[in-house]
């Protein structure tokens, strides 16, 4: 990956300004080539990278990442089997559960992490970028990209499934663990909400938001 710092500036170019996010300095920063880095030249911080067909592959991840979260909470996520007795979990049930246990909050909680956040990020992602690609760039559009950047933090798939990983080894020396579809699934979508966050550069899609309709 090419790193080409912000000294290069030209009179010719189309420029636009940026605060670093480590240091607050003010930059002025010409449109980057696919595979360019844009660095703060004070404190050498990232202030935005350019990936080639950024809104395509971030589109292709996160149409990918709908079908596998749709499909991992169609189907069990683990069985368990012992004396003859078999149980079914899925993602839901595990919120589920935890209200039956009287532990409400901790139920919402997870509830929000594990499936509220990442269906919208998902489903709003999908929204967003399609409206790009067609030109279809409404009111509505900014504000909505703005929150997903905002929630992106809250899903927390990763860690569910560390401790998915962890459960999964420790009940396997008492019964039988039975993998089921679900698993897979989840575990594809992790990787695929992963491939998003790294391939959808937010800042083309402020580029595109701006030359519409001026959003800051």
């Amino acid at each position: 990956m090419t790193k080409k710092y912000l000294n290069r500036l030209s009179s010719e170019t189309q420029i636009q300004h940026i605060a670093c996010p480590d240091c607050d300095l003010i930059l002025s920063v010409p449109p980057l080539m696919a595979n360019e880095v844009a660095h703060c030249i004070r404190c050498n911080a990232t202030l935005f990278e350019n990936h080639k067909n950024s809104i395509n592959r971030a589109l292709a991840f996160a149409i990918t990442g709908l079908i596998l979260f749709v499909i991992s909470n169609l189907f069990p996520l683990l069985s368990l089997k012992a004396i003859g007795l078999t149980q079914e979990s899925s993602l839901l049930s595990t919120a589920t559960v935890l209200f039956q246990q009287e532990q409400p909050l901790l139920a919402i909680i997870m509830l929000l992490t594990i499936f509220i956040f990442p269906a919208i990020t998902l489903l709003g992602t999908i929204y967003v970028l399609l409206q790009i690609k067609t030109n279809h760039i409404n009111s509505y559009t900014a504000p909505l990209f703005r929150f997903l950047c905002s929630i992106d933090t809250w899903g927390m798939l990763e860690i569910f499934m560390l401790a998915i990983l962890v459960s999964i080894v420790k009940l396997s020396d008492v019964t039988d663990v039975i993998y089921g579809v679900s698993l897979y699934a989840f575990c594809l979508l992790v990787l695929s909400l992963t491939l998003l966050s790294y391939s959808l550069n937010p800042q083309d899609v402020w580029n595109k938001l701006r030359a519409t309709q001026g959003c800051q």
